[in-house]
Parts: C-alpha cells; sequence; structure tokens
C-alpha cells in the first residue's frame, strides 16, 4: 500500500490532474520533493543508524584517500590558486570534512589555494551541513543550489554516490517491443502502466541497448545523468571529474539475466524493489550504466581517462602509505597508524563487499597531456573495459 502522507496526496492530485506520470517524476517526487522527499527529511540515512553505508561510513580514511587524489590533480593543473572543487550530493557534508581535514596533514600548499563548493538544492539540508561543520571547514566552504549557478571554474568535481540516486525512465521489452512504465493510482495504489516510447532521447537510448533474450524484461535507463555530465562541461574550464558510484558497463548492465533491472529501494537497511509503496520513506536508486556515462562526458568535451573498480582504485591509491608503513617495519618502528589504516582500508578494497560493488571514472578537460593519478595506476584502457 503506498500510504496517506502528504507527499502520497501530492502525487495523487497530480495524477488525477494530469494523468499517468513517467516514473522519473514521481522518483523525483519521492526522493527530493522539497517538503516531503526522502532526502528532504531530517531522518538519519547513513550508518548503523540509518537506512545504508557508503564508502564514507568506514571512516575518514576514505575522505583522506580522495584527498590525495585531490592533490594529485592539483600538481597535474600547476597548482593553481584557487583550485576548487564542486562536490554534489554531499548529504551530510561528512565526505567535505574528511577531504578538508586530511588535504592540509599532506600539503600546507595545496590546503592554501584549495575552495569548496557544496551544490545542495534543498535548504533544510545546507542548515544541516553548515550546523556540523568547524570553523577550519567553513572557512573554506560555500554553497550553491544549482550547477548552473557556479562560474566556471578549474579544479575538480566529484560525486559520491550521486548518480545511481538521479530520476530513471522504467522500460520494459515483451512482443519484440520497448515500452515505457509510467506510475498511475487506484485506490490506495500506485501501479505500473505500459505506455508506448514517446521521447525521442528515450527511443535512441534503447536502441543502443542489447536486446534481451528473455522476456518479460524490465530495465532502466538514465538520461538525468547524460544531461548533468553535459552541465558539468559548462561550469569546468579545466580541470577533472572524479565519480564514484555502484555500477557497470552496459553489456553487463544490459545482460539477458538480470531481467528486473537493478532498481531497489532501501529503508533500516532493508532492501525492497517496489519503489511504488511508501514513497518519501526511503531510498530508491538504481545502478550507473558507465559506458553511456562515459559516451556522453565524450561528447561533452571531456576525456575519458580512467575506470577502475574499487578494489584496484584503492590499491593504487593506498600504495604509497603502504610502502611507508613497509620502511617503518622494516625500521623497527611502532605502527599503531598502520593498524588504524588497515582495518578500514581492507572494508573499502575487499573484493567480497564494497572493492567490486563500486567503480570509479575519471574524466579531465582542458589537459594536454593524459594524467597519471595513482588511484588509476593498476586499471586498464577505460574504453577497453567500457
Amino acid at each position: 500500500m503506498s500510504g496517506s502522507s502528504p507527499l502520497v496526496a501530492f502525487i495523487r492530485d497530480h495524477l488525477q490532474r494530469h494523468g499517468p506520470a513517467p516514473f522519473p517524476w514521481f522518483m523525483e517526487q519521492a526522493l527530493y520533493h522539497p517538503d516531503y522527499g526522502y532526502y528532504a527529511s531530517t531522518r538519519t540515512r547513513i550508518g548503523r543508524q540509518g537506512d545504508y553505508y557508503t564508502n564514507v561510513s568506514v571512516g575518514r580514511l576514505y575522505g583522506e584517500l580522495l584527498g590525495s587524489q585531490l592533490i594529485e590533480m592539483w600538481k597535474l593543473l600547476g597548482s593553481p590558486s584557487p583550485f576548487t572543487i564542486v562536490e554534489e550530493g554531499a548529504e551530510d557534508g561528512q565526505l567535505a570534512i574528511d577531504i578538508l581535514s586530511a588535504i592540509p596533514e599532506e600539503s600546507i600548499e595545496a590546503a592554501a589555494c584549495i575552495r569548496y563548493l557544496i551544490v545542495e538544492p534543498i535548504p533544510r539540508k545546507q542548515q544541516q551541513q553548515r550546523a556540523r561543520f568547524g570553523a577550519a571547514v567553513l572557512e573554506k566552504v560555500s554553497w550553491v543550489t544549482r550547477l548552473d549557478e557556479l562560474e566556471r571554474v578549474s579544479g575538480a568535481f566529484i560525486s559520491n554516490e550521486l548518480v545511481d540516486a538521479m530520476p530513471v525512465h522504467l522500460v520494459a521489452y515483451c512482443d519484440d517491443q520497448w515500452s515505457e512504465l509510467q506510475v498511475d493510482f487506484s485506490g490506495k495504489d500506485f501501479f505500473f502502466v505500459p505506455t508506448k516510447v514517446a521521447s525521442p532521447e528515450l527511443v535512441l537510448a534503447l536502441e543502443k541497448l542489447p536486446l534481451p533474450l528473455v522476456v518479460p524484461y524490465r530495465t532502466e535507463v538514465n538520461l538525468a545523468a547524460a544531461h548533468w555530465i553535459q552541465t558539468v562541461s559548462t561550469r569546468l574550464e579545466r580541470g577533472f571529474v572524479l565519480i564514484a558510484d555502484y555500477g557497470f558497463p552496459r553489456d553487463e548492465y544490459y545482460k539477458p539475466e538480470r531481467t528486473e533491472g537493478t532498481l531497489t529501494c532501501y529503508a533500516r537497511h532493508r532492501r525492497s524493489y517496489n519503489p511504488l509503496e511508501q514513497p518519501g520513506e526511503k531510498d530508491i536508486t538504481a545502478h550507473v550504466d558507465f559506458t553511456t556515462l562515459a559516451e556522453a562526458a565524450a561528447t561533452a568535451s571531456f576525456a575519458v581517462a580512467g575506470y577502475a573498480d574499487q578494489h584496484h582504485f584503492m590499491v593504487g591509491a593506498g600504495e604509497s602509505r603502504l610502502l611507508a608503513f613497509e620502511k617503518a617495519v622494516e625500521a623497527g618502528e611502532g605502527t599503531p597508524a598502520r593498524a588504524a589504516f588497515l582495518g578500514p582500508y581492507r572494508a573499502l578494497m575487499h573484493p567480497g563487499t564494497m572493492g567490486m560493488a563500486f567503480k570509479f571514472l575519471l574524466l579531465t578537460k582542458g589537459l594536454t597531456q593524459h594524467p597519471q593519478l595513482s588511484g588509476f595506476k593498476y586499471a586498464s584502457d577505460p574504453w577497453r573495459l567500457l
């Protein structure tokens, strides 16, 4: 049942007046309605007391390693000042805290050049982030509500589990044709209605998909990701985009046996698969099609500079620290820092948990040479993997 919340009433009223709605509209309201959406609420979403875990949940090490990558980017750009870091989807701001706390420990020079911009459309979340930040972080951070409010910058855009939360189109293949699933309601329940695919953009996206060998077959298409990366390109004069998320290359995403797609809901660490139930009270997410995202980036003046699973990314990003710990052990020095490092490091890179689920995509713009970030040291050619 869909429940009787103010958000449910809002959605029903819209459907009553306008008829069935595309699923991206429904997902947008469920997650981002400014008053009733899942991400607008004050509930705890991340960690043991929340709905799911992320890389940030492991501890500050994830932010430390990303901070090291950002210092490498700053150097590759010629150590500019300012070097602007833009984060969208900052949630409670913990990643910003971890990055901005770690960079001065590694490079005072880089820290002096950095400014940090958070893109946050929901005023309540901006307030929550400000309340969490100490004076040193607040000195570096500023906020905008939309990407197009940014002036063109040199630096790096980072996103951690942003693309998976973008509204997606739901499609089904049956009787030798694709249909789009729209949302309608009857009584207290929302339900899906198969409709003809009307959007030319969606038609083109479906033409790129391998035809399923098993029917019926339901999956997702994320058109919003391509629009987003195009907007990012208009705001980035020169620099990098680092995208961390869970997903697959296109052929693996749309493999025949994945007959129900990847759309998943989370609440209190419980997984469910009906996004139409209890909108606004649970997360709705879909894996990222990294091939389509990389192709969209390439048409938006980006170079695809790296693609790696998190296991290989962490091997490269953490290698210098591991070597330093080995030298300390050989010198007979105590290594409490080594023990503190290895626990979260293993959690981040373990192939059975986060190591293979998450992927990293690196894009560059305005660089004359192919950059070599340590996080992609052990990655193969990105287009071969994609």
